[in-house]
C-alpha cells in the first residue's frame, strides 16, 4: 500500500456546491434527448478529506450519470498542483442520477463540454475548499441493513429466456436470478467536540427512481435532506453507491408500488437506517490510512456478426420502436470506438473501514464477493468511479443469458472476465 501512516490528531474537511446546469440542458440516461424543464432538487458536488500527519486522501461524488474522464483527468491534476493531493489518493465517483446534467455521449445525445469544464471547476474548489476546512475529527464506522427497497431486476421467465424488469405482475416470471446486497455503511465524522461534519453512507440500488425532464439527485438527495434536518444544515453527506449493475427498486409482486414519490420514501427510509447505526458508532482520533491503486488494460467485447446484420436489419424497418433502433445505431457505432481501455480499481483503508473505488455498473455478485473475502470487516463498493470505463460489468453467464445489461453498446461492452479482474485486484490491495 501506498502512504501507510499512523493516524494521530486526525483532521477532515467536508464541502459541497452547487452543480446544477441551466434548464434546457440535455439529461443522459434514456433513449432520447431530454431536455431539462424544471428543477426538483439541486445537484451537488461533494468532497472529503481526510489528513494524517500531512498526508491527504479525498473522495469526491458528483450528482450525475457518470464521471467523465475529462472531469478525472482535470481535478486531478488542479488538486495536486493546489493542495498537493496524489492523483492516486484522490477518488470520485458519480451518484448514477438519470435525472442529472450533460455528461455523458450516444449516437442520440452528446456530453456538453461546456458544463464538464463547469463540473471539473467546481469538483476542484469541493475539494481544495474541504481541504483549507480540515479540522481536528473523530472518526467510527458502522453497518446496518435494509432489504425491502432494493430488488434484482433480473428475472428467468418460464419460457426459458432472461428478462430485465419483465414487469409488474407478470404471470409469465418464474424466478429471480440473482440476489441484492442489503448492507447499510456509514462512516460517522465529527469534530473534536462531537458534532457532526458529516456522514459517508453506502447502499446498493439503481438511481433511476425519477424519470421525467426536472433535475433531481434521487433518493440520495432525499438521504441528505433528511440527515441535514437531523444534523444541521452545515453537515455533508456523501453517497457511494454499492455494486449495483442488476439491482434497482421495481418490485415485480406489486407489494412496494411505484409512485411520483418514490425517490423520496427510498431516502427517508434510508436515512432512518443512517441514523440508527450512526448513533451507535464510536468515533477515534487514532485511525490508520492507506491508500493504493492498480491500472490494467482491457479489450473491448465485440459484437457478434449476427447481431451487426440484425442491427443493419433494424435500421430499415419501419416499424422498429426507438429503443430497437437506438440499441441498433449503437452496436454499429461501437464497431468503431476505441478497442482497449485502461481500467483503475482503488482502495482506500481507514481503520477497519475500505473504500473500494471500481469502474462502471457492477453486477451486485461481484460486491459481495469482495466484501465476503476482504480482510476489512466494513467494506464499501463504491462504483462508476474515475469514468475511463462505463458500462455493465457483467458475469459471463450473464452474458450467455441475455437480458438488458449485457447488449452491446458504444459505451458498454466490457468482456466476461472483466468481474472476476476486478475483484482479484480489489482483494489484493484491501488484503495486503
Amino acid at each position: 500500500m501506498l502512504g501507510i501512516e499512523r493516524m494521530r490528531d486526525m483532521k477532515c474537511g467536508m464541502y459541497e456546491i452547487d452543480i446544477t446546469p441551466p434548464l434546457g440542458s440535455t439529461m443522459p440516461g434514456y433513449f432520447d434527448d431530454r431536455k431539462a424543464t424544471g428543477i426538483k432538487d439541486r445537484l451537488y458536488a461533494k468532497s472529503c478529506v481526510i489528513e494524517s500527519e500531512g498526508n491527504c486522501l479525498a473522495l469526491l461524488v458528483l450528482d450525475t450519470l457518470f464521471v467523465h474522464p475529462y472531469v478525472t483527468d482535470e481535478v486531478r491534476r488542479r488538486v495536486q498542483e493546489s493542495v498537493g493531493i496524489a492523483g492516486a489518493a484522490i477518488m470520485i465517483a458519480a451518484t448514477h442520477t438519470h435525472t442529472g446534467g450533460p455528461v455523458f455521449t450516444t449516437t442520440f445525445l452528446s456530453a456538453d463540454q461546456g458544463y464538464l469544464e463547469l463540473l471539473a471547476e467546481r469538483a476542484t474548489e469541493a475539494i481544495i475548499t474541504a481541504y483549507h476546512a480540515r479540522k481536528e475529527a473523530r472518526i467510527g464506522y458502522g453497518m446496518g441493513q435494509e432489504g425491502d427497497i432494493a430488488f434484482n431486476r433480473r428475472f428467468w421467465m418460464k419460457d426459458g429466456s432472461l428478462r430485465t424488469n419483465p414487469g409488474v405482475g407478470n404471470p409469465d416470471i418464474h424466478k429471480v436470478e440473482g440476489p441484492i446486497d442489503r448492507d447499510v455503511l456509514v462512516v460517522r465524522i465529527d469534530d473534536a467536540n462531537g458534532n457532526p461534519i458529516g456522514i459517508i453512507s453506502n447502499y446498493t440500488c439503481h438511481t433511476d427512481t425519477v424519470g421525467g425532464t426536472e433535475f433531481c439527485a434521487d433518493f440520495p438527495g432525499q438521504l441528505s435532506a433528511v440527515l441535514k434536518k437531523t444534523y444541521g444544515e452545515s453537515m455533508v453527506s456523501l453517497f457511494f453507491m454499492g455494486a449495483s449493475g442488476n439491482i434497482n427498486h421495481v418490485d415485480v409482486t406489486g407489494r412496494w408500488p411505484r409512485s411520483s414519490d418514490t425517490y423520496k420514501i427510498m431516502g427517508r427510509i434510508l436515512a432512518g437506517e443512517v441514523i440508527r447505526v450512526r448513533e451507535k458508532i464510536r468515533t477515534e482520533t487514532d485511525l490508520q490510512i492507506e491508500v493504493d491503486q492498480q491500472m490494467f488494460m482491457m479489450d473491448y467485447r465485440l459484437p457478434l456478426a449476427e447481431d451487426i446484420a440484425a442491427a443493419r436489419l433494424c435500421l430499415e424497418n419501419p416499424s422498429a420502436t426507438q429503443n430497437d433502433l437506438a440499441f441498433a445505431a449503437e452496436l454499429l457505432n461501437s464497431l468503431h470506438c476505441e478497442p482497449q481501455a485502461h481500467v483503475e480499481v482503488q482502495a482506500f483503508k481507514l481503520g477497519q473501514m475500505a473504500f473500494v473505488g471500481v469502474p462502471a455498473e457492477l453486477f451486485v455478485e461481484f460486491g459481495l464477493q469482495i466484501k465476503a473475502q476482504s480482510s476489512s470487516p466494513f467494506t464499501m463498493i463504491n462504483e462508476l468511479c474515475s469514468g475511463h470505463v462505463v458500462g455493465y460489468i457483467c458475469p459471463q453467464e450473464a452474458i450467455d443469458h441475455g437480458g438488458y445489461e449485457p447488449r452491446i453498446t458504444s459505451n458498454s461492452r466490457i468482456p466476461g472476465d472483466m468481474g472476476n479482474r476486478i475483484v482479484e485486484s480489489a482483494l489484493s490491495m484491501v488484503n495486503k
